[in-house]
């Protein structure tokens, strides 16, 4: 997003998703306010004492901090340290160790600051991993989910949840800049301000858990988009093969064509997200980002004109190079990585009995042989590689929001959103437009594909009778009742697109600013044919009344007004054009039913695999009536001895 008033927040060193830009915007409105010069001064003062001597000094910086920096006033709450800490707040880890906050505030309605202090020089690193251990083991034990982890030289703020955790750590050497208080020491006390930690209510959580646990749930929201975007990478991959797969469409079924599209683009998305990991891949290494790395390729890519893009050849070997790489290993001195092996690196073969085996192969080939000049030419890869790393957020101004474009942050994606990404893809099938069958996909719902000659051939009756037939399916039993809407189409009009399998909203509401529309050139052959699409759109957005007439006398301004709203929403309605021969994706509801192919998440897993798997592990303590109470929580379950096993 163009608005940098976070960058101290993409500065801070993170573990997971904590916070995303929405919320962090709606959690801290306006800039982080500077420390006066005085306080300036008196925390320099401690920070000298403390790196003179850390021992000795530790707790008076996290006291000095909280307290004065931070604003936890004793008339805020109280503030509890070292022996002052009940035991009621000690919890048992994993290694039998009783763990207990240093420092604990308790505030207002419930709102509670646990601080945990560790005396090694690194968090999570070395020995430094331990303490952060045993903090993820104590919140999972109570009903706290946040606190804060220190030894005085980086500040740690954790989040445990049931199946996720995550953190935002700042380092006190980038805590003044030039002579007076850093964005990031500013952005510090924002996040640890009391006033983001008091609940509203009783019971509530805090503005700031609030605020992680929406950040959680938008990345459902960033799944979506996410997963819209891998879909048109597909979509791209198989147009850029155009001229290979001609030669073989009698070889290879559309279906097996795209499940090797899905296959190659799922490689990409587990390799972006294991590059942005540490210990997965080699990205430090400089001839492995120089070379290999899809970072260091998409890097490349964007320093190089259009023109440039569209004539070069060499990107896409290069990504094949780097599959090979991951499947195979290298055991180089300047580049050694781990093979990996594993079916989804496992290179297709043209003989294979598998037809997905055999368009595998085709895509990893293609671009060698006869049709290399424009089979994947750098700027296809661009594109492929921008939609995969790149997406929108929305972001609230005023009474409206607006989407801004944002690089995908894949250290902050969990491992359950491949699954997810994979799962949504197996939602479409691939389609060829027949010989003089141009399909125009409208922005209805899922975006239904219907051929323009159907839309031109329906009169007044049967346009209304098609959007209606639309809107009635709305349920959730999309599947069964899109495909009773596709054959009725089909017996009336003789469409051959996609009746949408799921929930279609109104036209109105999805013909929203952030809906991509493709915009031809003018002497591209869509230009024409989305003239005369857009014309019958505007022939239905009448018949339908989708843009409000004007009301009383009609007056030379108004006239003007409704024909400007009128071309406006057929602009909208009217997503895309594919011209007769090309590939295109369609939803189908179909396909994951049809395999047996679904993703459960964590949210749904974790728990399941509790209550089966604990009364195999521990024995439950018994309730008042001496029966085994299976619904106690977990810390008051007993490990069962080996020799019962």
């Amino acid at each position: 997003m163009s608005d940098d008033r976070f960058s101290w927040w993409s500065n801070l060193r993170h573990g997971g998703l904590l916070l995303d830009t929405p919320r962090l915007t709606a959690l801290i409105p306006s800039d982080p306010t500077d420390l006066t010069a005085y306080n300036q001064e008196r925390l320099r003062r401690r920070l000298t004492q403390f790196l003179d001597d850390p021992t000795t000094h530790r707790g008076e910086l996290v006291s000095f901090v909280l307290e004065s920096m931070c604003g936890f006033s004793r008339s805020l709450g109280d503030w509890y340290r070292g022996a002052e800490v009940k035991t009621l707040w000690s919890r048992k880890a994993i290694t039998g160790e009783s763990i207990r906050p240093r420092h604990l505030w308790i505030g207002r309605k419930g709102a509670t600051l646990p601080v945990f202090v560790d005396d090694q020089n690194r968090l999570g690193v070395g020995k430094g991993r331990r303490v952060v251990s045993h903090v993820l083991g104590w919140l999972r034990q109570g009903k706290e989910q946040l606190a804060l982890i220190t030894n005085g030289y980086q500040w740690r703020l954790v989040f445990a949840g049931l199946d996720y955790e995550a953190f935002c750590e700042w380092d006190v050497d980038s805590w003044f800049d030039e002579g007076t208080s850093s964005p990031e020491l500013n952005g510090f006390r924002a996040i640890l301000a009391p006033e983001l930690w008091i609940p509203q209510k009783q019971g509530e959580a805090c503005p700031l858990l609030a605020a992680i646990n929406n950040s959680r749930k938008g990345q459902a929201d960033l799944s979506q988009i996410l997963g819209e975007r891998v879909r048109q990478a597909a979509e791209l991959l198989i147009k850029a093969h155009s001229p290979a797969l001609k030669e073989c469409s009698g070889d290879l079924g559309s279906q097996d064509i795209y499940r090797a599209a899905v296959r190659m683009i799922m490689r990409l998305v587990v390799i972006l997200f294991a590059e942005s990991r540490e210990g997965l891949l080699a990205r430090d290494n400089p001839v492995f980002h120089s070379a290999y790395s899809l970072q260091g390729l998409r890097e490349q890519l964007e320093r190089i004109s259009k023109y440039k893009l569209v004539s070069g050849v060499g990107a896409y070997p290069r990504i094949l190079g780097l599959l090979q790489l991951i499947y195979q290993g290298s055991s180089h001195p300047a580049l050694p990585i781990t093979g990996y092996g594993g079916e989804l690196f496992t290179p297709g073969r043209a003989e294979d009995a598998d037809g997905m085996k055999r368009g595998l192969h085709l895509f990893e080939t293609a671009c060698f042989g006869e049709h290399a000049a424009v089979v994947m030419t750098d700027f296809h890869v661009w594109e492929i590689l921008d939609r995969l790393t790149r997406t929108e957020v929305k972001i609230r101004q005023g009474r409206t929001s607006r989407f801004y474009p944002a690089p995908v942050d894949f250290s902050s994606l969990d491992s359950e959103y491949i699954g997810i990404l994979y799962e949504g893809l197996l939602d479409f099938e691939l389609r060829c437009a027949v010989e003089n069958e141009p399909i125009v996909f409208l922005a209805v719902g899922n975006q239904p594909a219907l051929p323009l000659a159907t839309l031109l051939r329906m009169d007044d009756k049967e346009i209304k009778n098609l959007l209606e037939k639309l809107k009635d399916t709305s349920t959730a039993e999309g599947d069964e009742e899109s495909a009773e809407v596709e054959e009725e189409i089909e017996e009336s009009a003789e469409p051959d697109g996609d009746a949408d399998d799921e929930a279609l909203d109104e036209i109105e509401d999805t013909s929203t600013d952030d809906q991509v529309v493709e915009e031809p050139a003018a002497d591209d052959p869509r230009f024409s044919l989305r003239a005369r699409a857009e014309e019958w759109a505007r022939r239905a957005c009448q018949v339908g009344n989708l843009v409000a007439r004007p009301h009383g006398k009609a007056t030379p301004e108004s006239k003007i007004q409704y024909e400007r709203a009128l071309a406006a929403k057929a602009h909208q309605l009217v997503i895309k054009v594919v011209l007769p021969g090309e590939w295109y994706l369609v939803r189908w509801g179909g396909t994951r039913k049809g395999s047996g192919t679904f993703y459960t998440r964590p949210q749904l897993a974790i728990p399941t695999v509790h209550r089966t798997l604990r009364p195999l592990a521990y024995d439950p303590p018994l309730d008042t009536e001496g029966q085994p109470d299976l619904d106690a929580p977990a810390e008051a379950w007993t490990p069962k001895k080996p020799d019962r096993h």
